[in-house]
């Protein structure tokens, strides 16, 4: 499986500016992947291929909207990690099916694509998108199926349910972020506070980010004052009122589909801020590539669940080696994107909850709330050091978060602290 060909800068532009939302694919079989290649068994197997017992993984993406580009290296790397545990029989007894659904990041497609997927036998479903947890927990806790979502609020695991958050919550990732800068990059001592604001759109939860920062700037007024949070609808990628509202700030924490903002305040003759974001930001560097903004975004910080290409580290290796495995044609390619395909530590913690429920019950009795239940033991560690874990309590898996910032001249982020154990949102 090789990655499709990117369409140019323009004909991007002209998809996220005017493209209307598609209908529905008709077909029965559209968005349902190819099952994985059967594993090879070993001498030492005690169950063969034929006797494997099935777990189907339901994938609620976007293979069409206007998060598709960025998508698609996040939906290879979830595939891949699924075909690496089949193919090297991690979880004795089961064979780990994807089917995927395009939800095209549409509320309406929200519960319609639970449907769907549930219907195709999904005994775990999972989502990367934002509208993922508040359009899809609420099927989860009727139906009883563990979902697993990369973006998710606290609001909505104070009460430990079915949802499972594989990525940091954003308050956490918020309040994290901005601790750092105000007691690392920023000297307030000496240029008092720094005015830090932000600019997104409706469909990302930019407004539970930016209240992360005004209490921040509440609790520390001698560090940072608060500029203001800009929200516009989803679907515009003109900045122009936006950037003149924040030209003063030292820090701007931008849309997640940061260039079109990027290019509109340095168009406007504005140099001063910083830019600031998270993982979220990074699968979008093919399009700073495209639009030749690489210089603009030298600087900027990062807050980060997975290290970055080429560090050396026990995740990154495992995943290079994936990729490499699996796609030798695609390699530069992929790690031209970003972090998008760090989507494959994701997929691991599903997996490994397969793998505890399969060792707890017998391959042939997992099902949802097998797996449920196993999930909430997982743990994954990477040298030495636990990075990922659920508990009864704990829905939030990320335990440990780092800081990065961008090379520019080298095209790639560097690591800039310690792996920092998370300190809860205020």
């Amino acid at each position: 499986m090789e990655l499709k060909n990117k369409f140019g800068i323009s004909i991007l532009v002209m998809l996220l500016l005017t493209l209307p939302i598609l209908a529905a694919c008709s077909s029965e079989d559209d968005g349902e992947s190819s099952p994985p290649a059967q594993p090879t068994a070993s001498p030492t197997d005690t169950v063969t291929p034929a006797e494997k017992s099935t777990i189907t993984i339901g994938h609620h993406t976007d293979k069409t909207g206007f998060a598709s580009a960025a998508m698609e290296t996040v939906d290879l790397g979830l595939a891949d990690v699924i075909r690496y545990y089949n193919d090297n029989n991690l979880i004795p007894g089961i064979k780990v099916k994807l089917v995927e659904y395009d939800g095209q990041i549409d509320p309406a497609r929200d519960k319609p694509g639970w449907e769907w997927l549930k219907e195709r036998g999904a005994d775990v479903i999972m989502g990367f998108l934002p509208n993922a947890g508040p359009g899809l927990q609420g099927s989860a806790e009727d139906d009883k199926i563990p979902l697993f979502v990369a973006n998710g609020l606290l609001e909505l695991v104070e009460i430990p349910g079915y949802m499972f958050v594989t990525a940091p919550l954003l308050e956490d990732q918020a309040w994290n972020l901005i601790s750092w800068i105000m007691e690392n990059d920023w000297d307030w001592q000496t240029n008092g506070p720094a005015k830090v604001g932000g600019a997104g759109d409706e469909a990302s939860n930019f407004h539970v980010i930016y209240e992360q920062f005004e209490k921040y700037a509440e609790m520390y007024p001698e560090r940072m004052e608060w500029v203001g949070g800009h929200i516009i609808p989803t679907g515009i990628y003109q900045w122009d009122v936006q950037v003149e509202a924040l030209k003063d700030c030292d820090y701007i924490y931008p849309t997640n589909i940061f260039p079109f903002f990027v290019k509109d305040y340095f168009r406007a003759g504005h140099s001063k801020a910083k830019f600031i974001g998270t993982d979220s930001h990074t699968p979008w560097n093919k399009l700073v590539e495209d639009m030749g903004l690489w210089e603009e975004i030298d600087g900027m910080l990062y807050i980060a669940m997975t290290e970055e290409w080429a560090e050396d580290a026990e995740f990154m290796n495992l995943m290079t080696q994936i990729l490499r495995e699996y796609h030798p044609g695609s390699y530069e390619e992929v790690i031209h994107e970003g972090k998008g395909y760090g989507s494959v530590v994701n997929g691991m913690m599903v997996l490994e909850s397969i793998k505890i429920a399969a060792e707890a019950v017998g391959p042939e009795n997992v099902d949802s709330q097998a797996i449920y239940e196993a999930a909430q033991s997982m743990t994954l560690s990477f040298d030495g050091i636990q990075r990922y874990s659920f508990s009864e309590t704990k829905r939030a898996a990320p335990d440990r978060l780092a800081i990065y910032e961008m090379d520019s001249s080298n095209k790639k982020l560097v690591r800039v602290s310690d792996w920092l154990p998370i300190e809860p949102a205020q």
